[in-house]
């Protein structure tokens, strides 16, 4: 079989089972999500968020982009595998012991003493992504995402199975702090059942010097990306209280989740197809712009309907009481559709070799984001939301990296993102009027407005797409869509 085909087989394998694992864990995620924001305080969600804040940023520096290195390298040595194991479990001892020690500075900063616990309890997670790093990358990296998937599904429904539970019977903060070390423990002692690899006892510095050559890039990234991704939460968690920060959660979260949905499935597969044919520039082309142009035509609409049926989704999903998450959602909403095209520019880069460039866009993003959300301050909680814009206004820097080191046609891109915007767009501005009538009011707006609306809209968007979408696009349409039709006819025959 020719080297093409194979890897084309095994990223259509890999795409179905990516969709599996993370439709069915982001809907889980969603479900236990909505059940805990009927159980738990903005001011416990705020108190968590900000101690994730901290566990996330820190996670990164445990990988330190050795397992992206991992997946990237075109020939890999057992041994370097090893080194890569032990040398993120030592640093996550290590950062352990800081935050540890740190806790009760970090406490004292924000005027939150219970956050010293918090943050003491989920450090316990550093541990254990080091444990699950370098085993997941050697999974990746030969397109077992069928293991993978197994993982994450079973850590989420086990660690969704814990904390609604401990929150019925008013634990508080703790069904979120349970939540989230229980998936991880349960993520990782389910990849290390499924799979043969053990780390060896040996450790080759020229084999992390190595790594680091190309990990060193990736580590910044990721920890820009991650400081980026909490550093507002910081500056609210310092500036505001922690239910102005729970309510600004549960709007990230809703967005993030969306996001997730859409973008982890292509995104997730992304690195390691691009590393395949990193050599062949028209065929990562291609494939670049046929990624981008999926990601756009899910992305966008689902936001754009999200965000105008806000009024009407927001209390049927997480409760009463929530309604000053919803402008926050509005804000991020467009930030959020065009993350979803944009996410795969990184991936593309580094797979290329151009990891430095990456960085060095990331480090442009995160002090532009930082900058932006100081002056924006003083407008509140929605100004430090609209600094989450700033990797929009990198957008030119960004195509003009991936014209250079790709060829890439930006005009041929700009019309796939054109496309799917301009088939929304009617249908946005329609609901969004349909809003202003009596039929946008009442108990049951969900069942009787909203709920229609959205499936009328999808259609209208889905026949306006077509219509504009362009041959190659109407080829790779139908192509997707080629599988669930004839398993839809099989059932049909069989039954």
């Amino acid at each position: 079989m020719p080297e093409g085909d194979d890897l084309g087989r095994k990223a259509v394998r890999s795409i179905t089972w990516v969709i599996a694992e993370r439709w069915s864990s982001r809907v889980l995620t969603l479900v236990v999500f909505a059940v805990l924001t009927r159980l738990l305080t903005p001011a416990e969600f705020g108190l968590v968020s900000l101690a994730t804040a901290f566990v996330v940023v820190l996670q990164v520096f445990v990988d330190s982009g050795l397992s992206k290195a991992l997946i990237q390298r075109k020939e890999l040595a057992e041994k370097d595998a090893s080194t890569a194991f032990w040398t993120s479990l030592g640093l996550a001892f290590v950062l352990y012991a800081a935050l540890f020690l740190a806790a009760p500075l970090i406490a004292q900063l924000f005027d939150q003493p219970a956050l010293v616990l918090v943050l003491r309890v989920m450090g316990a997670g550093l541990p254990l992504t080091a444990l699950s790093a370098t085993p997941a990358a050697l999974l990746e990296r030969d397109f077992k995402f069928g293991v993978l998937s197994v993982r994450q599904l079973v850590g989420t429904v086990g660690g969704s199975l814990l904390a609604i539970p401990v929150a019925v019977l008013g634990g508080g903060v703790w069904a979120l702090v349970v939540q989230f070390l229980a998936a991880a423990l349960i993520s990782v002692v389910t990849m290390w059942a499924s799979t043969p690899w053990r780390p060896r006892f040996e450790f080759s510095l020229d084999s992390l010097r190595s790594l680091w050559g190309v990990g060193i890039s990736i580590l910044g990234i990721g920890l820009l990306d991650a400081v980026y991704a909490n550093v507002d939460k910081i500056i609210i968690g310092a500036f505001f209280s922690a239910d102005v920060l729970g309510f600004y959660f549960i709007a990230q979260r809703a967005a993030a989740i969306l996001t997730d949905l859409v973008t982890s499935v292509l995104a997730r597969i992304s690195l390691t197809t691009y590393s395949r044919v990193q050599d062949d520039l028209p065929r990562l082309n291609r494939i670049f712009r046929q990624l981008t142009f999926v990601a756009g035509a899910v992305a966008i609409p689902v936001f754009g309907l999200v965000a105008v049926l806000a009024p009407q989704l927001f209390p049927l999903v997480f409760g009463e009481g929530w309604e000053q998450s919803i402008p926050i959602f509005w804000i991020f909403a467009p930030n959020s559709a065009l993350f979803a095209v944009m996410s795969f520019d990184r991936s593309v880069m580094i797979a290329t070799g151009h990891e430095k460039a990456a960085l060095l866009l990331a480090f442009g993003q995160n002090v532009l984001g930082v900058l932006l959300a100081f002056v924006l301050l003083p407008f509140g909680i929605l100004g430090v939301a609209l600094s989450r814009w700033a990797r929009l206004l990198l957008w030119p820097v960004r195509l003009g990296l991936l014209h250079r080191y790709i060829q890439l046609p930006v005009g041929h891109y700009l019309l796939q993102v054109a496309r799917a915007a301009a088939a929304v767009v009617p249908v946005v501005c329609g609901v969004g009027l349909l809003q202003l009538t009596p039929w946008a009011e009442g108990p049951h707006a969900f069942w009787a407005f909203a709920l229609p609306l959205a499936v009328i809209g999808l259609v209208t968007y889905a026949g306006l797409l077509w219509l504009i979408a362009g041959d190659d696009n109407r080829v790779l349409i139908r192509r997707s869509l080629a599988p669930i039709l004839r398993r839809a006819r099989k059932r049909r025959n069989d039954s």
